[in-house]
């Protein structure tokens, strides 16, 4: 600026670059230093819009030189003025002459050396945009402004901006040399050496030279001066409005650094004391001894016992090294992990909100690792994971433990006090402002699909909201998705009836064989955050009467946000249209029709889409070498035909389970379409179908409860009608198939076949079973018959043979339609009326035209 050469000379002035030699060195030294680049859009905006001032929480020098070279050389506004900050000794040896001179002819002058603030200086650097740099917390300021009566930083910026049509943006800022979380009481090294929130001289340079590779510079939320006074009154006093923007910007400070570094951390002592010392927990244990001073004894040790079975025992050197090493494993197996920085800005930001509540997709053990692994790689606080008892075996137990893992048992039935040891340890955690993940499914999914939610976990965590133990909660939804599950060939013979096996270490060593393959992209995205009270508002419904619905809200935002990905595009492709072989263009053609659904209802899609010929190609090769699609290749190699194995295709059943929620709706339509010999089909006889297909796969989806089936069934026939694949029928309302619907309805209805054919399956054992049957047997009864009836033609899909579909379908059957009624012969009777009818209605609807 101009305007820096024309006006006094100042030693807080960095507008010239330094010499060359510490040009060079200071470019060099704060070069690796990382800022948060969703940011840059916003400075950038800002600096055209209005005058940039940054503002950090305690004065340092090295402080301003960082973010002065950092954003030079980033391009973007750099702070070129520190507000009554000494700079002398880096300023350039000609310039610093030119301050020395203008401060002595000024003094003789004068007889006081010069204030910027009084020869207007300040006034007009802000006026012309020009980016500088507040401190909130300053002795030294608060001794002049209090003592002598000088300008406060923030008070001559709101009498600045009243002269102005342009608004000045306040923004907060820190950097963090460390992550190690605070603890609550300081040792020597913080006496000697200064607190980490405000290290002395000496810890800073040392902080910075032994950690400037992993430094990050963080942003809070920008404050709009111009905005924030047109909102007060014109009668509040200035330095009541100074005193609260001041504080605004404190906690702004604060609040984002507890998002990365996470609360003040306690040790773990110190919770098991709060925890089992509550009086809910000494009262029941008292009332479980009743007198008995053995028993008493006896009590106490199991309550602590429960603690050290449950508590994480949180360390950051077993988190770094595990960063490490993970680091190290993602390059091995997998070709990278696709996160959205966007998504993850935005969780950054609802963090300052509420007690963060992460809630994941669950698909394999994966997920926790990669999950917390991108929140570490993004400056975002690690959370308390609760993780199942199966994985507090010898070392991972201990590892995930000290990694901020606590553990938690399938049931709590029959074991009361650690019911209320585990509930307390909760409520301990969100007191305290600990960050939590939980999986609401409560077990990783076999099938592909999301699991219908478990509400225990969810309980706990409303009880401890309405108890008091937290303000606020807010919910953050992920999807987490794969090209290729590593679980993969385990979870296949679980659905074909093999118990699964516990982990261990054994276990653990064996997955070596896992480094010798290639796993594809994994795929993170985040929901849009949401905050219990305004769910709670927006519902209008209490703490207490919410459970379920929220659960069911969390569980469809999860998958709302999942992406599609190649590969369970390419599998509802093939196991939809092509079941029996295909040719490359033919593949193409599906999978683009299935594409255009996708983005006429902006359903969010993998990246890779936009070469969407070239995807498809990559995502069949890729099928080839896992030994999954086979082909046939003509005489002269001129045309080659692909094909999947019968044995093969429950691989693919997987991947298109992952996106089948985004169909399921047009796939019960397409069925009740297709069903039938009537030529017409009415709108009532399509609503009929839908809701008893809703009805019977309950237990399979997660539908939308907040839309009238009516309303849901009437979107989808204008779809159909959009696309040709059906007419309206002249006069009575109802629907006509058109040759296309023919030809293309089918795929839409065998996206539902599979299921249909395993519940089919189970009503004919359930028929066929004696009374006594224990479960075990049935389904094995049911696998057999399964088998059966593919080799004799009766049902077409060799992943309708689903151990997991069969007991979503015992359940129903048992719930629904014998309903526990076999007390008389009449009810038996009645009972099995209905298990007959249910069975023809599914051979009819899984047996449509094709």
């Amino acid at each position: 600026m101009n305007f820096i050469r024309e006006k006094p000379f100042y030693p807080f002035v960095l507008d010239h670059k330094p010499g060359y030699f510490l040009s060079w060195f200071l470019y060099r030294l704060f070069k690796l230093v990382r800022l948060d680049e969703n940011m840059t859009g916003d400075l950038k905006r800002m600096h055209r819009e209005g005058t940039v001032v940054y503002a950090i929480k305690y004065r340092g020098q090295l402080d301003y030189l960082l973010y002065h070279y950092r954003f030079r050389r980033g391009r973007l506004p750099y702070p070129k003025i520190s507000f009554d900050m000494n700079m002398s000794l880096v300023l350039p040896l000609s310039q610093l002459m030119r301050v020395i001179k203008f401060h002595l002819a000024y003094f003789f002058k004068n007889g006081s050396l010069p204030s910027p603030y009084k020869t207007g200086f300040f006034r007009d650097a802000i006026r012309q945009g020009t980016s500088s740099l507040i401190c909130l917390v300053d002795p030294k300021g608060f001794e002049k402004r209090f003592i002598h009566a000088e300008k406060d930083h923030l008070h001559f910026l709101i009498e600045t901006q009243k002269t102005m049509e342009r608004p000045i943006y306040i923004v907060p800022q820190l950097i963090l040399y460390k992550k190690t979380p605070e603890k609550e009481h300081p040792n020597l090294l913080d006496i000697f050496f200064g607190f980490k929130d405000k290290p002395g001289f000496v810890r800073k340079i040392g902080l910075f030279f032994r950690h400037h590779r992993q430094a990050f510079i963080d942003f809070g939320r920008p404050l709009d001066l111009k905005a924030y006074m047109e909102s007060q009154p014109e009668s509040r006093p200035a330095e009541e409005i100074t005193s609260e923007i001041r504080q605004l910007l404190i906690e702004s400070i604060d609040g984002q650094k507890r998002v990365i570094l996470g609360p003040i951390m306690k040790s773990r002592q110190q919770v098991k004391e709060k925890v089992l010392g509550d009086r809910e927990i000494t009262g029941t244990i008292e009332k479980m001894a009743a007198g008995n001073g053995k028993r008493l004894k006896q009590l106490r040790k199991e309550a602590g016992a429960n603690f050290d079975e449950i508590a994480a025992d949180y360390n950051v050197a077993y988190v770094q090294f595990f960063f490490m090493a993970l680091t190290w494993f993602w390059k091995k197996i997998y070709q990278g992990i696709d996160a959205n920085p966007q998504e993850l800005a935005m969780v950054r930001d609802w963090a300052r909100k509420g007690n963060v509540i992460y809630i994941p997709s669950h698909k394999s053990h994966i997920d926790y690792l990669v999950l917390n692994y991108i929140f570490v790689l993004n400056h975002v606080h690690m959370p308390r994971v609760a993780a199942g008892k199966n994985l507090a075996f010898w070392p991972m137990g201990h590892i995930f433990r000290k990694s901020g893992a606590f553990f938690i048992r399938r049931t709590f039935k029959g074991a009361p006090l650690y019911s209320q040891v585990f509930e307390r340890y909760i409520k301990v955690l969100l007191e305290e402002g600990h960050p939590l993940e939980f999986f609401i499914e409560g077990g990783r999914s076999r099938s592909g699909k999301l699991i219908l939610p478990k509400t225990g976990f969810l309980s706990i965590l409303l009880k401890a909201k309405q108890d008091g133990y937290c303000k606020d909660l807010v919910f953050v939804p992920a999807s987490i998705s794969y090209d290729r599950i590593l679980e993969e060939k385990s979870y296949l013979k679980e659905l074909g009836g093999t118990e699964k096996k516990r982990e261990n270490f054994k276990q653990m060593i064996k997955a070596r064989r896992f480094l010798k393959k290639k796993y594809g992209k994994i795929y993170i995205r985040f929901g849009e955050p949401f905050s219990l009270n305004q769910y709670l508002d927006e519902k209008e419904v209490l703490e207490q009467e919410s459970l379920k619905p929220l659960a069911s809200q969390l569980i469809r935002s999860i998958n709302k946000t999942t992406l599609v990905i190649p590969l369970s595009l390419t599998a509802s492709a093939i196991l939809t249209k092509h079941r029996r072989g295909f040719l490359l263009h033919e593949l193409t053609a599906t999978m683009e029709m299935l594409l255009g659904f996708l983005k006429t209802y902006e359903i969010p899609m993998a990246n890779t889409f936009d070469q969407f010929e070239k995807t498809v190609e990559e995502t069949l090769a890729l099928l080839i070498n896992r030994k999954i699609v086979s082909f046939l290749e003509d005489v002269d190699g001129a045309e080659t035909f692909y094909y999947v194995d019968e044995e093969k295709k429950p691989e693919l059943e997987y991947y298109k389970n992952s996106i089948i929620h985004c169909f399921i709706g047009h796939a019960f339509v397409a069925v009740s379409l297709l069903t039938g010999k009537e030529e017409i089909k009415t709108h009532e006889s399509i609503l009929t179908d839908y809701g008893f297909l809703r009805n019977i796969f309950k237990n399979e989806f997660i539908y939308n409860v907040d839309e009238e089936i009516s309303t849901e069934v009437k979107k989808i026939t204008v779809y159909f009608l959009e696309k040709l694949f059906i007419t309206r029928a002249n006069g009575n309302g109802g629907y006509t198939l058109t040759r296309l619907g023919f030809d293309q309805l089918p795929m839409w209805a065998a996206l539902a076949k599979t299921f249909l054919e395993s519940y089919w399956i189970a009503a004919r054992s359930f028929i066929q079973q004696e009374k006594s049957s224990k479960k075990g047997d049935i389904l094995k009864n049911m696998n057999y018959m399964g088998l059966r009836f593919h080799k004799l033609g009766l049902i077409d899909h060799m992943e309708a043979i689903s151990r997991l579909n069969f007991k979503n379908a015992i359940r129903f059957i048992n719930e629904d339609i014998l309903k526990g009624g076999e007390e008389s012969e009449e009810d038996t009777r009645q009972a099995r009326k209905r298990l007959g009818q249910l069975s023809h209605r599914l051979y009819e609807l899984s047996h449509y035209r094709a």
